[in-house]
Parts: structure tokens; C-alpha cells; sequence
């Protein structure tokens, strides 16, 4: 099942940036923070902001594809 599919299967419109944040996800088993996944993904998506990236974790969150952890610095 592709990045597209599995979206689609959580009631998720698959859009260009949800896709590519999933794929970050889905490669990299760690449990980076916003501010990593925008780094990572801002060269190849200029349009990419740090609420899009919280918004769409929030997103993924709510529709039961991923967990969040909320940690405190």
C-alpha cells in the first residue's frame, strides 16, 4: 500500500505535502519534531511552513495515523 492509499484509507485527502511529511515518517523510525520535518522537507517543498507541518501531525494524529508525544524543554 503506497503513502496515497494509506491516507486515503484514514479519511485523509493525500495532498503534496501531507504525502511527503507520511513519507518522512514512514522513513525515519525516530519521533522527530516539527521543526526537524520542516528542515528536511523545506528544500524540496519552498511552500512548506512549520503550521503546515503541525497541522497536518495534528491531522494524522486525529485520524489515528500516527502518535504524538508532546515533550517540554
Amino acid at each position: 500500500m503506497n503513502v496515497q492509499e494509506q491516507l486515503s484509507m484514514h479519511g485523509i485527502k493525500p495532498s503534496l505535502q501531507r504525502m511527503a511529511i507520511m513519507d518522512y515518517l514512514l522513513e525515519h523510525h525516530t519521533h522527530p519534531t516539527v521543526e526537524e520535518i520542516y528542515m528536511a522537507l523545506f528544500p524540496s517543498i519552498p511552500t512548506l511552513s512549520k503550521t503546515t507541518v503541525y497541522n497536518t501531525l495534528k491531522l494524522f494524529a486525529e485520524q489515528g495515523v500516527v502518535n504524538m508525544l508532546t515533550i517540554d524543554e
